[in-house]
């Protein structure tokens, strides 16, 4: 069958989704912003500068290598293409991309993953630009444990005057030098959940473990609020329960951890669907995939305090749900979630926004990918005045595309 990616401004038909028009913002239907992305190219990932202007990365081929480029959006274009790094030993997965984020000025880091020279694991590399891109330092490790295990689902942010990294790391499935799935008591060994702190020239300044059971493979994700950072995550509890946590980091460390709405979802595999977190002046809003009960599900919560506490989840989606889930707030206390979810002919990329009251504004399909089951993890950014998206095309000529939804 052909594969084959459309921009669409249809409204969804014939699925679950509760709710009534609500929010002030308005959506337009999508328009494509086309980037200048090599035949091959995949695995995209948005940020957002503190001028609001969005960053876009993403791996391409490059011979018989890879290239992590990156590009900055410029009104209605994305500029012309610069390369962060190449290599022919990187380790490529759909789920587990890399990233570049803004830090500060004309500081930027960006991180990808490389095989390691024995065995199967792999390594998470870190670089730094201090003149906005035009140079990248030298790669260095994210981590320090050399095991021969897994490192990955990263998530960069600046924090205090240099920058902060928290990532999956399967240092703890190592067992007497031997590899591990279960310990002595027959509890389950996997993927902790860790944290670094550098500064710009990428010194590092402290590290540790702050989870030492998350799931496997579920990507983390952080908003900045004040002067305090919110991790989400999908923990991993001794009987395979699979709820979603938010951390707090102030200036003091890290607060305890938060369950939110406990879906109770017990899989003894990774779903391959971690969580999205976003935040405005004292607004917090997370979005997550569940399939407790196999009824798939996105949910939101959302707090009015800083993320201190949470309110009920709100489901947007009791049918059809593939989750893949990414999130923005907005001004007014509104909130943006985009998913993927099943359709007839394939899959949709799926809007829906939220007003400050909790209704639910109608969904808008921003693409339909014409394929049997999800191979991407869409990324949507607030800039201001739009949504930004991206996501890779698998059709006749695989490439990330991206479009903007403007809401004001």
């Amino acid at each position: 069958m052909t594969r084959k990616t459309a921009l669409a401004a249809a409204t969804l038909a014939s699925v679950v989704l509760a709710g009534c028009a609500g929010p002030s913002a308005d959506p337009q239907p999508p328009r494509e912003l086309a980037v200048a992305a090599a035949e091959g190219s995949a695995q995209p990932h948005l940020d957002l500068g503190e001028d609001g202007a969005a960053v876009l990365s993403w791996l391409e081929p490059a011979g018989d290598s890879y290239a992590l480029r990156v590009s900055t959006s410029t009104g209605d274009a994305w500029s012309t293409p610069g390369t962060v790094a190449t290599g022919d030993d990187w380790f490529v997965n759909w789920a587990d991309f890399p990233s570049v984020t803004p830090i500060a000025g004309d500081v930027l880091a960006a991180h990808w993953l490389v095989y390691q020279a024995q065995g199967f694991g792999y390594d998470a590399v870190m670089s730094i630009s201090t003149d906005g891109g035009a140079t990248w330092g030298e790669p260095f490790l994210l981590h320090t444990d050399g095991t021969d295990t897994e490192h990955g689902f990263v998530t960069l942010f600046p924090w205090q005057d240099g920058l902060a990294a928290v990532w999956l790391d399967g240092r703890n499935m190592i067992v007497d030098g031997e590899f591990a799935f279960e310990n002595e008591a027959g509890e389950p060994l996997g993927m902790s959940l860790r944290y670094a702190r550098f500064d710009v020239a990428g010194e590092r300044l402290s590290s540790g473990e702050l989870d030492p059971l998350a799931c496997d493979c579920c990507q983390t994700d952080v908003a900045l609020l004040g002067g305090d950072a919110l991790l989400a995550f999908r923990d991993r509890t001794t009987s395979e329960v699979r709820d979603i946590v938010v951390r707090r980091l102030t200036a003091d460390g890290w607060q305890a951890p938060i369950t939110l709405a406990p879906d109770n979802w017990v899989l003894e595999a990774c779903p391959i669907n971690g969580p999205a977190i976003a935040a405005r002046d004292d607004q917090v809003a997370v979005a997550w995939f569940s399939a407790a009960d196999n009824r798939p599900l996105v949910r939101v919560v959302r707090s009015n305090d800083g993320g201190h506490t949470f309110g009920d989840a709100m489901d947007l989606d009791s049918s059809g749900s593939y989750g893949h889930v990414d999130i923005a707030a907005l001004p007014n206390g509104e909130t943006a979630v985009s998913w993927l979810r099943s359709e007839a002919d394939g899959l949709a990329l799926v809007l829906r926004l939220i007003d400050g009251d909790g209704e639910f504004g109608e969904p808008v399909t921003v693409a339909t990918i014409d394929t049997a089951g999800p191979l991407d993890f869409p990324q949507m950014v607030f800039d201001g005045t739009r949504l930004v998206f991206a996501w890779t095309d698998f059709g006749e000529t695989q490439r990330v595309r991206s479009a903007v939804v403007g809401i004001y």
